[in-house]
């Protein structure tokens, strides 16, 4: 019988043999990875990945802090639309008022698969979580002078 992958070990071994910049930090039975990802609309998409060793993997990226609670509802709004155009990820505000993107997913198979998995969900989330960033952006810097509009839903 074969022997068992452990995915943290093959992930952080693929993360450095592909040059990625990361810093990593074992939890009680996950490691918590730290990417800093080229973004569109933010200085770097400070992207946390999450795995263990059995192949759970979770990714999160606060895309804003402190999110007043004038402007609450109406982030509420904005985020219930980015959750209905990118339905396979989760937006949501928590309960410091930060609004966070989350996506998990489970990997498999051998190392050169996992670390394919692992390279292309990364790259694929960080592109939509920039995708979200200037809906959030553009409330949270309107003036609190100015009249705060709701977004349309998506059909």
């Amino acid at each position: 019988m074969a022997e068992k992958l452990n995915y943290i070990d093959v992930i952080k071994n693929a993360f450095e043999e592909n040059d990625w910049k990361f810093t990593s930090r074992e939890l009680d039975d996950e490691t918590l990875f730290n990417l800093p990802m080229g973004s569109k609309y933010l200085p770097t998409l400070d992207v946390k990945f999450i795995l263990d060793a059995s192949g759970d993997c979770k990714i999160r990226c606060y895309i804003a802090r402190a999110i007043p609670f004038a402007k609450r509802a109406a982030m509420l709004e904005v985020i219930n639309t980015l959750n209905s155009k990118y339905r396979y990820i989760t937006v949501s505000l928590d309960s410091d008022n930060d609004v966070l993107v989350a996506y998990d997913f489970t990997i498999f198979g051998d190392a050169v698969i996992a670390d394919k998995q692992v390279g292309t969900m990364i790259y694929f989330v960080s592109n939509v979580i920039d995708k979200c960033v200037p809906a959030v952006m553009k409330l949270l810097w309107q003036d609190d002078g100015e009249e705060i509009t709701v977004p349309k839903r998506y059909n």
